[in-house]
């Protein structure tokens, strides 16, 4: 997803208002949109901004429901008012104008820039570079510096309606971890724009960043897995498996990260050995308990050999090892079955059957040998 659409999904937008804009104004708005939609009509208001965007905002009853319990968490407030316009002053009054009738971004960006650089002109040009193009990103970035630097309390203060939900150090943090978000972790175009930026202390911030939103993501995964019910041992191997499938990715980008930022080789391996113990265990579960047939080792080293690629401790790549060694060895000498009767007496007839077809081999070989001699 591109930043101009999470923009344009923003619940301020959705009802019609910015984040400067009174709890009255918000409560009002609610009511006439409602008042509409039982209706089977819509409503408009100035801060719809509609020429900016592909399409109207949704206003039927469930979507004003959603923006509405959004907008009354502070965090949520401020995480969406991080993204959407302020009008304070009569600057902002006439740039919103300016957007509302033509949708020039850059007029209205200049009117914002020749003015006072106060908050408002800060936060809105912010998101006039976001809306622009990605050749504004750096710039972006470097108003959020700016502003949060300057403004930090008090621009949390003014989008959350009071509350300090968190410190203006959190700020930028907060901001580059729902740009990453609001990318779905594609983050080509950003990871340029970073280092356009010129700021000194944003790529680590933006590591980290990065590192939060697929630490999160891997999270969900083991979460959904940790969550389903295993009644049979091919289904614990299918869900070791599909959180393989599912995790990888995420493990070797996260990986990469570590390896270049060691301050989250902690946060990497506590995720990392989480997705590996539930593997293991499954796997286990799994050699255990389902029937021997030949080709089961080198399927269960498949799992054992990714926790082992991924594990980040000395004493978890070391289970990973034990692990891998007992099967390796398993593939020549079966384990036993739960009712304790050895493999390779039930895989006789299979060993008889190789046994005849190499002698069949050896036999014509000894033939076409002494029909040589004669």
């Amino acid at each position: 997803m591109r930043i101009k659409d999470y923009i344009q999904n923003n619940p301020f937008r959705g009802m019609g208002v910015a984040t400067s804009d009174s709890s009255t104004i918000l409560s009002s708005n609610n009511s006439r949109m409602k008042a509409h939609a039982a209706i089977g009509k819509s409503v408009s208001f100035p801060m719809d901004l509609d020429i900016l965007f592909e399409s109207k905002t949704d206003r039927c009853l469930s979507a004003l429901a959603s923006y509405m319990s959004l907008l009354s968490v502070s965090a949520d407030r401020l995480r969406h008012g991080l993204f959407w316009f302020m009008n304070l002053t009569e600057t902002d009054a006439h740039a919103l104008a300016v957007l509302r009738q033509t949708g020039n971004l850059l007029q209205a960006r200049k009117l914002w820039e020749d003015g006072e650089q106060n908050m408002s002109a800060l936060q809105n040009q912010l998101v006039c570079c976001l809306l622009k193009d990605s050749r504004s990103y750096s710039k972006a970035i470097q108003l959020a510096s700016r502003l949060y630097r300057r403004y930090g309390s008090e621009l949390v203060q003014t989008i959350s309606k009071g509350f300090n939900v968190i410190t203006p150090d959190e700020l930028l943090p907060m901001f580059l971890e729902e740009i990453i978000v609001a990318s779905d972790g594609d983050c080509g175009w950003w990871d340029k724009a970073v280092k356009r930026s010129g700021i000194s202390h944003i790529d680590a911030l933006w590591t980290e960043a990065k590192a939060t939103y697929l630490i999160d993501k891997i999270e969900q995964d083991l979460n959904v897995a940790r969550s389903s019910e295993c009644r049979t041992s091919d289904a614990h191997y299918a869900l070791a498996y599909d959180l393989m499938t599912q995790t990888e990715p995420l493990l070797k980008s996260l990986k990469a990260l570590m390896d270049t930022h060691p301050v989250l080789l902690s946060r990497y391996s506590t995720i990392a050995e989480a997705v590996g113990e539930f593997v293991l265990n499954n796997e286990i579960e799994y050699y255990n308990h389902s029937e021997w047939f030949f080709g089961k080792a080198e399927k269960v080293l498949v799992l054992e050999r990714f926790c082992y690629r991924y594990a980040a401790t000395v004493r978890f790549k070391d289970r990973c090892r034990v692990n891998i060694n007992i099967t390796m060895g398993r593939m020549e000498d079966a384990p036993l079955f739960p009712n304790g009767t050895p493999d390779k007496i039930l895989f006789e007839s299979e060993r008889k059957k190789r046994e005849a077809g190499i002698n069949v081999i050896f036999s014509a070989l000894k033939k076409s040998k002494d029909g040589n001699r004669k």
